[in-house]
């Protein structure tokens, strides 16, 4: 203990090295063993570059040949240059792990709020499925009330024609009492009591009296079925940072082109496909409009593996859930179809618009109508906005296609036939209309999930590619590529797969991009 500082010790790593050096002593290392508490690492094993204690050289190093003394060799050993270095190298390395400290911080309350979102996007579909399942109710009552009317009205009007009956005999039976005593009397009345028997009789056979007439009610057990079959409404899924797909800035270009024959045995008519969709396991949905098909397809394999039948002409389609699609038909009329093992129908919604193209975001469908419109509705059916007029008042649209959502930012596209492409805001508010001499009669408009968007033109017998900022990179499929008429653009992120139908072909075109 140094006198007159009562308390503290000669381990004060720079006192202790100041005052060595001043009194011209060597310098001697204070660090202890981290194995070997009790022993300093004073010791250096120049064939390993290590440090240790003489404990650590003997267990470690004992076959070493340049082992030394730390107080022998650090004149000529220790750089002042080298120490700076690491010292340098240890601020950026803090500064590194504060960075991700930060960060972590950061995405932790990033992942709390999505959780929260999450349980309120959850809370909110469940309203949607209440807000379904109260229509469905209603729609059921309503038609089990016009069964009961149907069948009360008919056992009102055969028990009113039955106490008619009745009234009649009352008054034959008196008839006939009040000829007793005229022999000519009874005759006439027999006669006509006959008659009025007869009568009777045959309005009896028509009025068989039912044993009950009890009404019920059948549920669907496919419905049933369905809802029994599932666990969660949906699938949670971790979308990480490290593993988004990152953004796309050049143009894409064919490397290979296949095409997939979607005809089926019982096809009557050459098929056309105006709607297309990827399912999350993969498989392209395809609406075959003259077939009334909803027919589904392998594009690895390059084969048709089922299909399910619709009751009108089917023009868009795009898929609600992992098992659940959405198809417009011709009738004004959005039918639902299950994605299971083999596809079939169940619910429909009657709207009171055209249904032509339709995509599905945020527990929104985004319909238009091939006219002048983008109508959205929710899940249920019901109208939250339409939209058909520019800032300037003016129609947005011309035959109004398909949508399709930006990766990057709340846009919304929809392919025009008579416009070009038109972008809006999540709003509804318009933002710009792309058009180009190369594109002819915009058709198609799909995204690769890394900022570009692809446009079919249908007169032009092209694909184009948009970035990010909407504004043309190239043309990527050309009619030299045997694109003929495309009429939808459906693209696979895992295989950088471009699928386009065309108009009356049974062909639909697997494009391999690069």
């Amino acid at each position: 203990m140094i006198p007159g500082l009562k308390g503290h010790t000669l381990l004060d790593n720079s006192n202790y090295k100041s005052s060595s050096l001043h009194a011209g002593l060597p310098a001697v290392p204070t660090e202890r063993c981290s194995i070997h508490e009790t022993k300093i690492v004073d010791m250096y094993c120049g064939n390993h570059d290590e440090v240790g204690c003489t404990t650590c050289m003997a267990l470690s190093h004992r076959s070493c040949a340049d082992v030394q003394s730390i107080p022998d060799i650090v004149d000529r050993k220790f750089q002042t240059t080298d120490f700076d270095k690491i010292h340098l190298k240890f601020q950026d390395l803090k500064m590194m792990m504060e960075k991700i400290v930060n960060t972590r911080q950061r995405l932790i309350e990033d992942l709390k709020k999505s959780k929260t979102e999450a349980v309120m996007a959850i809370k909110d579909f469940r309203k949607d499925v209440e807000t379904i399942l109260e229509q469905l109710e209603k729609e059921s009552i309503k038609e089990l009330e016009m069964k009961f009317m149907k069948e009360e009205s008919k056992l009102l009007e055969e028990k009113k024609k039955a106490e008619t009956e009745l009234d009649g005999l009352n008054v034959a039976v008196n008839d006939l009492k009040k000829s007793e005593g005229n022999q000519a009397q009874q005759f006439v009345s027999m006669k006509m009591s006959l008659k009025s028997i007869a009568e009777t009789e045959d309005v009896s056979r028509s009025l068989q009296t039912s044993v009950d007439a009890n009404i019920s009610f059948d549920f669907d057990p496919a419905l049933l079925g369905f809802l029994q079959q599932l666990k969660t409404f949906g699938s949670v899924r971790h979308h990480s940072t490290t593993s988004l797909r990152s953004p796309r800035t050049t143009v894409y270009s064919v490397k290979r082109i296949e095409n997939l024959n979607i005809k089926v045995q019982n096809d009557n008519n050459t098929c056309c496909v105006y709607g297309t969709c990827l399912t999350e396991d993969g498989s392209l949905l395809l609406a075959d409009y003259t077939n009334y098909k909803i027919k589904r397809a392998d594009i690895v394999n390059m084969s048709v593996t089922d299909y399910c039948c619709v009751p009108a002409g089917p023009f868009g389609v795009c898929c609600t859930s992992k098992s659940e699609a959405a198809v417009c038909l011709s009738n004004h009329t959005i039918q639902f179809v299950t994605l299971g093992k083999q596809m079939t129908t169940t619910r429909h919604m009657k709207l009171s618009h055209t249904c032509f193209g339709i995509a599905y975001k945020d527990a929104k469908l985004y319909i238009t109508d091939n006219g002048q419109s983008l109508y959205i509705h929710d899940i249920a059916g019901n109208m939250l906005q339409p939209v058909t007029r520019d800032n300037a008042g003016q129609n947005l649209f011309s035959n109004s296609r398909t949508v399709a959502f930006s990766d990057i930012d709340d846009k919304v596209f929809v392919a025009s036939l008579g416009k070009g492409l038109v972008i809006m805001d999540g709003q509804g508010k318009h933002c710009q209309t792309f058009t180009d001499c190369e594109l002819n009669i915009a058709s198609s408009v799909c995204t690769d999930r890394r900022g570009n968007m692809f446009v079919s033109g249908c007169s032009s017998n092209n694909v184009v590619q948009l970035g990010r900022d909407g504004k043309k990179m190239g043309v990527i499929v050309k009619s030299s590529d045997g694109l003929k008429r495309p009429l939808s653009l459906c693209f696979d992120t895992r295989q950088c797969k471009l699928a386009i139908t065309q108009e009356s072909s049974d062909v639909v075109k697997i494009i391999l991009l690069q």
